[in-house]
């Protein structure tokens, strides 16, 4: 949307500066949002971006710098979260801030419970939450503790719970990083919705083709400092990545690798009751192969059930063409397998090691000495020159990983398995939550283990990624596999048709 010089800002901030000690996180950053408008704060990690939603929502109280909300200026020294609350201000984060024993309509409506003589009016609450699904269009069971729940419908009792405050800035903090297609397009339809009752958008993502799709204005932050801002139509996607990286990628996918070798891995017929049936597919080395399909399609369960982390009732798992029964991740890894989860910080990272005990956790063997010590002088030189092989971005190998951004997080994950010399990897969602530099980086990662001979097996909810770095894609729907799109038929509408379960032999 235009923007229209007559209409007050529901947030500006002028100026913003946010020092902690040792580091200025934000230095003299702007921004204005409109009634009505979706504005979208993009950025590297590291830029900013939470920092400057933590100050607009009272969480953090800046340097230096002036906030106006509705045109009355903010009083820093005492503003906070109750108070931003208070004046419509709303936050939805990717990392769940939701009380996991507490089913779904206690947590929409905690703080908010409607009370008569002391009894909470559970019905009518549950009336109310029925109300709000509806509008959202999404049939989740808000009766059962949320910690049963998916991770796509935890997300939405989160968005459900901020527009139950009567919000005037809603701000959307990575909120599609664990949702696929058909949720994406859902919250776009939401937006659009609360748009129009004059309700501001702030919209922080990496994937920048969300930002295309859905936001009317943009600012871009680098580093704790102001780029550029303006209207989304006015810019191309090449453009924007220029802003955010600092650079032209002239190539964001590395050529795919079309000289396969030997069979690495055969699924026949597996089957796990209620995840996924009879899937059969294959990769040889040196190839990546796809699994596409919504939520629920069982594209996670078959990746930890090839990892001995899902049990199967039937079927078989062939290695380098022999049968093999693996029960666990520990066999899993013995035969040169390993898995990149989709939560990297809950099953990646140990979170209370540093950068050399996790780039080593899988290969310990290979540095024992005298049969029962570790070499750790062998393993800090191998984690050193693993990392930097990779480049990886830290100071110090006994840095906690909890300081690194999510996407030298994620190439620390990778990493330990190509260290500990897998031949198979199984990659789910590797680019979750990561910037466009660090994606471009873990792209460039998946292209080398191709040309070293490595078998990929890669899951992604974005259809860009598949048809860029795969071979060969392998599309599920509700727990089978029921096209395999290679050639001439790798194009996303082929794929979508696919996804929703739609015949389409394009």
């Amino acid at each position: 949307m235009e923007k229209n010089n007559f209409l007050t800002p529901l947030v500006e901030v002028r100026n913003c500066t946010m020092e902690f000690p040792g580091v200025k996180a934000l230095s003299n950053v702007s921004l204005s949002l409109l009634p009505g408008e979706c504005h979208a704060l993009v950025g590297e990690n590291g830029a900013g971006k939470s920092t400057l939603s933590k100050c607009i929502t009272g969480e953090y109280q800046m340097t230096s710098g002036e906030i106006f909300v509705g045109g009355n200026q903010i009083k820093q020294s005492s503003y906070s979260i109750r108070e931003s609350q208070a004046l419509g201000i709303a936050i939805v984060h990717q990392e769940f801030q939701l009380m996991q024993e507490m089913t779904g309509v206690e947590n929409i409506f905690v703080g908010h419970y409607l009370t008569q003589g002391g009894l909470i009016h559970w019905k009518e609450l549950a009336a109310k939450a029925q109300e709000i699904m509806e509008f959202l269009q999404c049939d989740i069971n808000l009766s059962i503790p949320v910690k049963r729940l998916r991770t796509a419908e935890k997300q939405i009792v989160q968005l459900a719970k901020a527009i139950l405050s009567d919000s005037k800035v809603l701000i959307l903090d990575e909120l599609t990083a664990v949702l696929q297609e058909k949720e994406i397009e859902n919250i776009f339809r939401i937006i659009g919705i609360i748009k129009k009752r004059g309700i501001g958008v702030i919209y922080i993502s990496h994937r920048l083709d969300e930002i295309m799709s859905c936001c009317d204005t943009y600012t871009v932050l680098c580093d704790g400092r102001y780029v550029n801002s303006g209207n989304v139509k006015d810019i191309s996607m090449p453009q924007l990545i220029k802003m955010i990286i600092g650079r032209d990628l002239n190539q964001v996918f590395p050529p795919v690798n079309e000289k396969t070798g030997d069979m690495v891995l055969e699924v026949r017929n597996l089957t796990a009751p209620k995840a996924f049936r009879n899937i059969n597919l294959e990769v040889r080395q040196g190839e990546v192969i796809g699994l596409a399909g919504l939520v629920g399609a069982g594209k996670t369960e078959l990746v930890h059930a090839i990892f001995g982390n899902h049990k199967i009732t039937s079927g078989e798992v062939l290695i380098r063409g022999k049968p093999v029964k693996i029960k666990s991740p520990r066999e899993a890894i013995k035969l040169g397998i390993g898995l990149v989860p989709d939560e990297r910080r809950l099953l990646g990272l140990n979170m209370l090691f540093d950068i050399k005990d996790n780039t080593i956790l899988p290969s310990m063997s290979k540095f024992k000495k005298f049969f029962a010590f570790q070499d750790h002088k062998e393993e800090a030189k191998a984690a050193y020159e693993y990392n930097e092989k990779f480049g990886l971005a830290y100071y110090s190998l006994w840095q906690n990983v909890k300081k690194l951004s999510g996407g030298n997080q994620q190439k620390i994950v990778i990493t330990k398995w190509i260290l500990r010399n897998c031949a198979l990897f199984l990659l789910d969602e590797p680019t979750r939550g990561i910037d466009i530099g660090a994606k471009f980086d873990v792209y460039k990662l998946i292209n080398e283990l191709t040309k070293q001979g490595k078998a990929v097996v890669l899951v992604s909810p974005e259809m860009e990624e598949l048809i860029g770095l795969c071979n060969r894609i392998y599309v599920m729907f509700e727990g089978a596999v029921i096209d395999v799109v290679d050639g001439e038929r790798k194009k996303s509408d082929v794929i979508i048709h696919s996804l929703l379960g739609v015949s389409n032999n394009g």
